[in-house]
């Protein structure tokens, strides 16, 4: 049986305080299919310059992974040098032609790929209609199936006690990595967020509770953690309930 599901929306305000000029990239790793409207074999955004300590603090990944990035159009880069910058959530590319960054323009991007030795990891863009602030955001995708499971990262403010950082500031806050897990319909473009609870999963059908709470206990899903929440959705998937 299909629930009733109501729309939540969270307050997602972001600054985007970096500088740069627009320009078009020399990125030539394969010629763009004819509908495109560019330059052949270029993608277009921001010059960047990562400013000091945001190498370690604003970025998700360490160092630059190989991926792949899938353009509205339907042109698709593979093989470049990319980060998530999770504090202005923005796609951050290594131009190797020009040895330099930019912040590839979002209104052109679908999604991007992130190639692991252990995996990957896609980042859809998707309209967030939000009470303020809205707009377009990425979206780390987890599970895609009647409903989307999805994490939104961005960094978090914690404050502290007086201490001095590397180059002998005083400070009194660190910027940490957080993430907020949302259910999505993709038919009819709503979100929700997901509580990270046994009992939220339960409470989305409360004509099937027993059942629900069966299936999970028969595939021994207790503690709700990534991994379980993205089974639990594969399990509710199966067994018809987002239908």
């Amino acid at each position: 049986m299909r629930p009733e599901i109501k729309i939540l929306m969270v307050v997602l305000s972001f600054a985007l305080p970096f500088t740069g000029k627009a320009q078009n990239s020399t990125l030539d790793w394969k010629a763009l299919g004819e509908n495109s409207n560019r330059m052949e074999g270029k993608l277009t955004g921001l010059s960047y310059r990562i400013p000091p300590l945001a190498n370690s603090t604003h970025f998700m990944q360490d160092k630059w992974v190989e991926g792949s990035i899938l353009l509205e159009d339907g042109d698709l880069f593979e093989k470049v040098r990319i980060r998530y910058l999770t504090f202005h959530d923005e796609l951050v590319v290594y131009n190797p032609n020009l040895k330099q960054l930019f912040i590839v323009d979002k209104e052109k991007v679908n999604s991007f790929t992130f190639n692991y030795t252990h995996g990957q990891q896609t980042f859809v863009k998707l309209y967030f209609d939000a009470f303020v602030d809205a707009g377009y955001r990425y979206f780390d995708l987890k599970y895609k199936g009647n409903r989307w499971m999805m994490a939104f990262h961005y960094i978090y403010e914690e404050k502290t006690s007086v201490y001095r950082d590397q180059h002998g500031k005083l400070k009194d806050t660190q910027l940490k990595p957080k993430k907020t897990y949302f259910m999505y319909n993709p038919q009819e473009e709503q979100f929700r967020r997901i509580q990270t609870k046994r009992r939220w999963f339960v409470r989305l059908f409360p004509e099937n509770k027993r059942e629900v709470r069966r299936m999970f206990r028969r595939n021994n899903l207790r503690r709700f953690d990534e991994p379980q929440m993205v089974r639990a959705f594969e399990l509710l998937d199966e067994a018809g309930f987002f239908n």
